[in-house]
């Protein structure tokens, strides 16, 4: 899921560098898209732990049955 959103955000600073001509207005934009980036890497970082935790939690609870 990681690839599509980095290479959806390389689309978007390709974008940004061909309709933005302003130095300093497309750094700003790349630093706002940078920042997106961050902030759902982060999202699916922390939904994979939760995922982990909830699948390690009922794998624990299955395996106590006998």
């Amino acid at each position: 899921m990681k690839m599509v959103m980095n290479y959806f955000q390389s689309a978007k600073k390709s974008m940004t560098d061909k309709i933005i001509k302003d130095p300093e207005l497309n750094e700003m934009a790349h630093k706002y898209i940078d920042a997106q980036t961050q902030f759902a890497n982060m999202l699916f970082d922390n939904s994979e732990c939760m995922m982990k935790y909830s699948f390690d939690k009922m794998a624990k609870g299955s395996t106590d049955v006998k």
